[in-house]
């Protein structure tokens, strides 16, 4: 997944990133990690270091997410192309990028394309799936504050209740 073309094609990354690119990265991260682990997917995701002053490639892991900064004068583009032919086709593999050239390249060798403004959708409707089964499950539980209460404290909010 080809990074800056997810938050350039985020309307609320976009924003942040011409604020602050490392926050926009960090969010675009951590909302990849609720979305990926929901939908049991392992991610890769790729920031180009083709201006920064970097020579080497930098891998880090942020939860289900493998972080990858490519070495100096290397693009996201090259990379994510490399990898996809380096993987083995027992695989489903979807790469997320806006850029014409690898969206042809990845069905080409066989791999599914996605659109980064189709993956930005698509995470905000299961983010909200999400929120609406957890709400769910909370009312089917039937939950109440007083099950988190002690008596003590369950008897002092009754007695505020009556002198109301």
């Amino acid at each position: 997944m080809d990074g800056y073309n997810v938050i350039h094609g985020s309307e609320d990354l976009q924003r942040l990133s011409e604020i602050q690119l490392e926050e926009a990265r960090v969010k675009l991260i951590d909302d990849l990690n609720g979305y990926s682990g929901f939908k049991g997917w392992e991610t890769i995701l790729v920031f180009d270091a083709y201006q920064q002053q970097s020579l080497e490639k930098k891998e880090e892991i942020h939860g289900r997410i493998k972080v990858v900064f490519t070495e100096k004068n290397k693009t996201a583009d090259a990379y994510i192309e490399k990898l996809v032919y380096s993987l083995p086709n027992a695989y489903t593999i979807r790469v997320v990028t806006s850029d014409y050239t690898l969206q042809r390249m990845v069905l080409a060798s066989g791999a599914e394309r996605v659109p980064s403004r189709e993956l930005i959708e698509d995470m905000a409707r299961t983010l909200k799936k999400f929120h609406d089964e957890k709400k769910k499950s909370l009312e089917k539980q039937g939950v109440t504050l007083s099950e988190f209460m002690d008596a003590d404290t369950l008897e002092k909010l009754k007695e505020m209740r009556i002198k109301e």
